[in-house]
């Protein structure tokens, strides 16, 4: 088991196209740490396991080599390749191979959670966490915005832009602010809700899932985002779905 995470680690870090140093860097530990565990000297500690799945965009289950498997000759590029095709994702930014070190460079920035944080003070709408991704069958400085395998927003970097990555994530959260009804998905109204009931205790309990489903949530919200209504209220807007049943 131990080569095989490490391997397993070393794979998976390879196809993210990251350096030991910058994995390292990314779960809190040293360059040399990750090299012990890619030659087989050693293993991540517990502790680290979610940070590292995370970081990889993978299961406990591949890490640890529990996965099951949809190759017959243990290609693990073709295998991840049909896993990421098998489930169609709610908000994916596509981009050419000339804007790649533009986005890795923002991406080590906190810019996203800054637009993320404005966006959902402004209109109550949680962005969904970004999935991103190189398209070499794009133009070169071409980017675009999918969501669930339908694009929605597409542009070009021209060059003259003060800072390219900026502007590509502007247009990302204004298309996220826009198709917020196509975007919205049970899993970011399962995180509303908890936040929620983090925020108010027992509140929420009495509500979800005993009398109102998380379904019914979602379309409650989409409905209130198809008909340009708010809805950072997001308790009152539970509380009246509570009083209209």
């Amino acid at each position: 088991m131990q080569n095989n995470i490490g391997e397993t680690i070393c794979q998976y870090r390879q196809m993210r196209k990251m350096t030991q140093e910058e994995f390292a860097s990314r779960i809190g530990v040293t360059a040399q740490a990750v090299s012990k565990w890619e030659r087989g000297n050693g293993l991540p500690d517990i502790s680290l396991l979610a940070g590292i799945c995370k970081v990889l965009g993978i299961s406990a289950n591949v890490l640890i080599g529990i996965d099951e498997k949809v190759v017959e000759n243990g290609d693990i590029t073709a295998e991840r390749e049909i896993k990421n095709n098998m489930i169609a994702e709610p908000f994916v930014l596509e981009f050419g191979v000339g804007l790649i070190s533009f986005i890795i460079a923002g991406l080590e920035t906190d810019y996203v959670n800054k637009k993320r944080i404005s966006l959902v003070k402004e209109t109550g709408k949680l962005m969904p966490v970004l999935r991103v991704r190189d398209n070499t069958e794009m133009n070169e400085n071409e980017y675009r915005v999918l969501s669930f395998d339908n694009v929605v927003f597409t542009s070009v970097i021209s060059g003259k832009e003060e800072n390219p990555y900026e502007k590509i994530i502007d247009d990302v959260v204004e298309t996220c602010d826009k198709f917020y009804a196509m975007i919205l998905n049970k899993n970011l109204v399962k995180v509303m809700i908890d936040n929620v009931s983090e925020l108010y205790p027992g509140v929420v309990d009495d509500i979800i899932p005993s009398k109102i489903s998380c379904l019914q949530v979602k379309q409650e919200l989409t409905r209130l985002v198809e008909e340009g209504k708010p809805i950072r209220n997001f308790l009152g807007i539970l509380e009246d779905m509570e009083k209209n049943l």
